[in-house]
């Protein structure tokens, strides 16, 4: 089944005449925000418990997906009041990709280590909802932020989505992933590999209660496989993606290599080191 996304090349990509220059990065292909209108929105025009693409406006009462690369667990720590409606770029204070370390863009590290630091430490939680016979207290949530981060197309726009599943989220994306985990074992067993990106759901959203607050959570369900033309749809956008992701890591390496041959070559001239400086394809002996 998912072998037939590798016989897709540029080529096949291209088919439709989009008619851009993808090696200008003003037309690289980037993920779009997927959101869900909560009941404390203040944007124009939202309808509450509504999927809504961030960057474009569009709203969906349903939509039908399929992942694009395995969902990643992050973290993310913004500075002001959670009630407030703080997870903006300019309030991002430290972030990590891995659950391990600060990422070295985090504007500010909150410390070496994720797991010695205070802004994700639960323990003042836990104490309280023990003495409190199981109460708890919202305000000694920790402000560090485990969620995940999802990449997914839709089957309307056939565009990269990301979507952040938090809090109360975290539990229906996760019986979600286990289902879709389920259909991809069954396939195996009939002999064949699939792919995360072989199956599509349906994502709606359903308002819950938690205390006295309420919230829109996503719903993942109707786990079937996409058809051979969506497959072949969606695996091109896969293969841009990917695409993009290799070039940019081709040029991180490219701009390392530079750096650590000039760094080479300016300890030779100041008398640092003593050696022989080579081009940036080979070897740089010491």
């Amino acid at each position: 089944m998912s072998s037939e996304l590798t016989v897709l090349n540029n080529a096949s990509i291209q088919a439709g005449g989009l008619g851009m220059n993808r090696n200008n990065p003003l037309f690289e292909l980037k993920p779009a925000n997927l959101a869900i209108v909560q009941p404390n929105s203040q944007v124009e025009g939202a309808i509450k418990g509504n999927l809504r693409i961030v960057e474009t406006g569009d709203q969906f009462e349903e939509m039908w997906c399929t992942l694009l690369v395995d969902p990643t667990e992050q973290r993310q720590y913004h500075i002001g009041n959670p009630g407030e409606l703080n997870r903006t770029p300019e309030n991002l204070m430290c972030f990590s990709t891995d659950m391990k370390v600060p990422h070295p863009k985090a504007r500010i590290p909150q410390a070496v280590n994720c797991a010695n630091c205070a802004r994700q430490d639960w323990t003042q939680w836990r104490e309280y909802k023990e003495k409190n016979n199981g109460q708890t207290n919202k305000a000694l949530i920790p402000p560090c932020d485990a969620h995940y981060r999802a990449l997914l197309i839709d089957s309307k726009y056939k565009m990269p989505l990301q979507m952040f599943i938090r809090s109360k989220a975290k539990q229906n994306f996760e019986a979600g992933m286990q289902n879709l985990t389920r259909i991809l074992w069954m396939k195996e067993a009939e002999g064949v590999k699939p792919n995360i990106f072989d199956v599509k759901f349906k994502l709606t959203t359903k308002l819950i209660t938690t205390g006295k607050f309420v919230s829109y959570v996503p719903v993942f369900s109707d786990f079937r496989f996409v058809t051979p033309e969506e497959r072949e749809q969606f695996g091109a956008i896969f293969l841009q993606y990917i695409a993009s992701k290799e070039k940019k890591e081709q040029e991180r390496a490219q701009a390392a290599a530079e750096a650590e041959v000039e760094s080479a070559q300016e300890s030779i001239e100041n008398g640092v080191v003593e050696g022989e400086y080579v081009g940036p394809d080979q070897e740089i002996t010491i």
